[in-house]
């Protein structure tokens, strides 16, 4: 048979292999990335897509620098058994690397990376890695545009200033330990779409701290806002003039202030509000009556014991106290 008609490969005109698909095949074994095995076996090659997602891979996940990799752009090694330290480093032209759902304990990105300005997506998600998050983010590519790597372990203090990403739209580090004040993600990440750093309050030592900037405010096109379970202590009034804004919990933190009026401005948008167990004062402001015109929020208050509902405030079932 054709080697063009083998299981999982395609081709060009010109018969060069440029896609390997070989997802949830049950495959096992570890891959020596090393050498060329298209090259081993006199195959041509424009490889620019590699999926190998969804079998029983062990080894070393990904390091892809030899010269068989060399029109590489995609590479899925998800839902495998890979362990130990991923070497986040590719061939130049390379957009998309996911290695989530494995038993990687620690990733590094290197400075004279042929992908530094080409690497577009990285999601290391549902893994193991213990490191320290400013070992994470050294050298991390600027040009990225989804950082996924939520439920890890990574820990201790972002690093400031954060890196500066101007094109990330989706940022999500959710169930780790990272503690220390919340970055300027105004400057880091100015059209950012979906921001989620919750969940970090994994062990008494983490749990982001201090305020929320009121420079969030900046964030024009910010659609999910989720910094639920931290020990953060205020909600800025700037919030309610994100106008795209469709998500924000800011639930199970240490905020101790009235409701600023201000978030009734977002009516018409947001669709869900979670502020529950933080310590609330005074009552619902009135301005959170033009969410119940628009009947599209849900909005969540319980655990909030020294909070009021105000009368002139209807509670149609979308505001639960």
């Amino acid at each position: 048979i054709p080697y063009c008609q083998w299981y999982g490969i395609e081709c060009n005109n010109n018969e060069d292999i440029t896609e390997i698909n070989l997802r949830d095949n049950n495959l096992s074994g570890t891959i020596p990335w090393e050498i060329n095995l298209l090259t081993l076996f006199a195959l041509p090659s424009e490889l620019t897509k590699l999926d190998l997602a969804d079998n029983k891979l062990q080894g070393k996940a990904l390091h892809i620098q030899s010269t068989s990799f060399q029109n590489l752009l995609h590479i899925d090694v998800s839902n495998n058994e890979f362990g130990g330290c991923v070497d986040m480093t590719f061939t130049s032209g390379m957009l998309y690397a996911n290695a989530s759902y494995n038993k990687l304990t620690c990733a590094s990105f290197k400075r004279f990376n042929p992908a530094y300005e080409t690497l577009r997506v990285v999601d290391l998600s549902n893994n193991q890695i213990d490191q320290d998050v400013s070992e994470v983010f050294h050298n991390i590519p600027p040009s990225l545009e989804q950082l996924i790597l939520s439920n890890n372990n990574i820990r201790g203090s972002f690093p400031s200033p954060l890196p500066t990403f101007e094109d990330m739209r989706h940022f999500n580090m959710t169930n780790n330990n990272i503690n220390g004040p919340l970055p300027d993600f105004s400057r880091a990440t100015p059209r950012i779409r979906e921001l989620d750093i919750s969940n970090q309050r994994q062990t008494e030592s983490g749990g982001l701290t201090g305020t929320i900037s009121p420079d969030f405010s900046r964030l024009d096109d910010l659609l999910v806002l989720n910094l639920a379970t931290n020990n953060l202590t205020s909600i800025p009034s700037d919030l309610g003039s994100l106008q795209k804004l469709k998500y924000l919990d800011l639930s199970s933190n240490l905020i101790s202030q009235e409701i600023p009026s201000e978030l009734g401005n977002l009516a018409g948008t947001l669709e869900i509000l979670d502020l529950r167990d933080n310590n609330l004062q005074h009552k619902i402001p009135e301005s959170f009556g033009e969410f119940e015109n628009t009947n599209i929020a849900s909005i969540y208050l319980s655990g909030n014991p020294g909070f009021k509902m105000v009368v002139d405030v209807k509670n149609d079932g979308n505001i639960r106290t």
